[in-house]
């Protein structure tokens, strides 16, 4: 009965369209039958297909309108996103541009600044040229050093020396790490090239300034101090190794001392190297440091006669309280308070002269167990006060006897302990001041001096000093060593010829041609023509070689 309603309604739409549909109606004792033709039937089904694709269609059609907005707020999303990223990059670029605008504007720190993939050993050596006043009140003492610096710079090789600018090669940075305040600091540079080798930059300054330096006092006043300057750089130890030079040692001028009087340098140098943690930075980075130590003792005679002597004998005139009779404690008591007062005031005045320290030196201890003595002197005649008559004068007799025997025997330990404990250090500086000059005299003898057959020839100019190993004869031969010495520390009005005369070079030659020749022969008429009234650069093998006399004459002026 569906069937034909739906057939009809069908038939009755596209009859709309010009379709008429027939169907076969048939009655029969069973019901009645109803007869499709084959044209209608298929016209039908394809008319209810297309009516599904209509329906599949118009919800894929809203799916998609859905997805395509899905699309656009995503699009959106992202150029928000990369607007946002566009401006962050920008500020980048700003913060870049003014850290490398910071960095133009520095002076030398940055321009030398270069790195490099391995990591570069510097050999550091250093002259302490005059020690100043060493307060022991402060931990400070003043000095004046010459600080000398080389390392290998391969970059240099086959390119023109002559206008070397240490400005535009890599540098250590090195800074002196103990000093206080502003410091004098003046710094040149030089290259020595034979054209073999690799090229080495040396780098020299001279400081002038107030060092810090911790005191140890255990041994006042028989002491012996080390007054050090510790070379440090900016650079961390993955970048430079700082090591002592191997030619040349440490060295001190021992005669240009102003405490001579209160001290004693020794002529050793010793050398050390050690690691240090920046405090300005983050990182956890360790830079290098060279430190350089000479010692000077100190001269106790002062002491000895002003302290030592002094303490003896208000302490011995305790004993004389015993002369007093017995029976009159008050006395005794009177004039023991009095002698120990006087220690103890005494005690005070030297305490003026060493910074305040938690431990006790040598001076302390025999001037504190010298008090102790009067303290038990006073302790014995107040004992005396309250003792049997008959016996009083038996046993102050015999404390007299005994604390004249204790005091005896400890001033023999503490003489014993001296030699042996306080005066040990001062007999290992004299020890290390032999090995020293042992050692000082060989490497003189390997590095020190130079062949007979070379000299040392110079052009000069108003901001550089080139430096060329020439052959005597005056023809030119092969390329020994070139300088370049900046003269930057000096004033534009001094910096016109200002060329060291190396005058122990100039002797040794005379005397070696003088050697050479038979006798009756003039010697100054057979050196080369170059040589004639020429002046020789002092080179930094001419310095060490010419230590021990230079030290007597003056400063070397480097």
């Amino acid at each position: 009965s569906k069937l034909p309603s739906k057939l009809s309604s069908s038939g009755h739409h596209h009859t709309g369209r010009g379709v008429s549909p027939s169907i076969n109606v048939t009655s029969s004792g069973s019901g009645t039958n109803y007869a499709i033709p084959s044209s209608a039937s298929s016209n039908s089904t394809h008319q209810y297909l297309s009516a599904k694709r209509c329906q599949s269609a118009q919800s894929s059609l809203s799916s998609s309108a859905a997805d395509l907005r899905e699309l656009t707020t995503t699009l959106q999303e992202l150029n928000s996103h990369f607007k946002k990223n566009v401006k962050l990059l920008g500020e980048i670029k700003d913060n870049i541009v003014k850290v490398y605008e910071k960095q133009e504007a520095r002076p030398v720190d940055d321009t030398s600044g270069v790195h490099k993939l391995e990591r570069v050993t510097v050999e550091l050596r250093v002259v302490f040229l005059k020690i100043g006043e060493i307060d022991t009140l402060k931990e400070q003492f003043q000095a004046e050093a010459f600080i000398q610096a080389r390392w290998h710079e391969p970059t240099l090789k086959g390119t023109d020396i002559d206008c070397f600018d240490a400005n535009k090669f890599w540098n250590p940075l090195l800074y002196i790490d103990n000093s206080v305040g502003d410091i004098k600091n003046d710094v040149w540079h030089k290259v020595v090239y034979d054209g073999i080798d690799i090229p080495m930059i040396y780098e020299m300054r001279k400081v002038k300034g107030v060092f810090l330096e911790n005191l140890e006092l255990n041994d006042f006043p028989v002491d012996v101090q080390d007054l050090t300057i510790t070379v440090s750089t900016t650079r961390t130890v993955n970048e430079v190794l700082l090591t002592t030079d191997t030619q040349q040692l440490s060295a001190i001028n021992t005669h240009a001392f102003i405490d001579q009087q209160e001290w004693r340098l020794h002529e050793h140098v010793e050398t050390s190297t050690k690691l240090l943690s920046s405090p300005f930075t983050p990182s956890q980075n360790q830079h290098p440091a060279f430190s350089a130590t000479c010692h000077a003792a100190r001269r106790p005679g002062y002491f000895y006669w002003n302290v030592y002597f002094l303490i003896f004998f208000i302490t011995v005139m305790a004993f004389a309280t015993f002369s007093v009779t017995y029976n009159l404690p008050q006395n005794r008591l009177q004039l023991s308070f009095t002698l120990l007062l006087t220690a103890v005031t005494f005690k005070w005045v030297v305490v003026r002269c060493l910074p305040t320290i938690s431990y006790l030196t040598t001076l302390d201890k025999y001037v504190l167990l010298s008090m102790v003595m009067l303290c038990v002197v006073c302790a014995w005649h107040a004992i005396i006060a309250v003792c049997p008559v008959d016996v009083a004068q038996h046993w102050d007799n015999v404390a007299l006897s005994s604390l004249a025997i204790i005091y005896t025997v400890f001033h023999a330990v503490f003489f014993l302990w001296m030699y042996f404990v306080t005066y040990r250090r001062r007999r290992v500086m004299k020890r290390k001041d032999k090995e020293y000059s042992k050692i000082r005299m060989e490497r003189l003898n390997s590095f020190g001096h130079h062949t007979g057959d070379e000299s040392d020839a110079y052009v000069g100019s108003a901001a550089t000093t080139v430096v060329r190993k020439t052959i005597p004869t005056g023809k030119n031969a092969q390329r020994m060593s070139i300088a370049s010495e900046e003269t930057n520390r000096l004033n534009p009005t001094d910096r016109n010829h200002k060329i060291l005369t190396n005058k122990h070079t100039l002797e040794e030659q005379q005397h070696r041609v003088s050697m050479r020749q038979p006798s009756g022969i003039n010697s100054s008429h057979t050196l080369p023509n170059n040589h004639t009234g020429q002046q020789l650069l002092l080179t930094s093998g001419d310095i060490e070689a010419m230590t021990m006399k230079q030290f007597r004459i003056g400063s070397l002026g480097c």
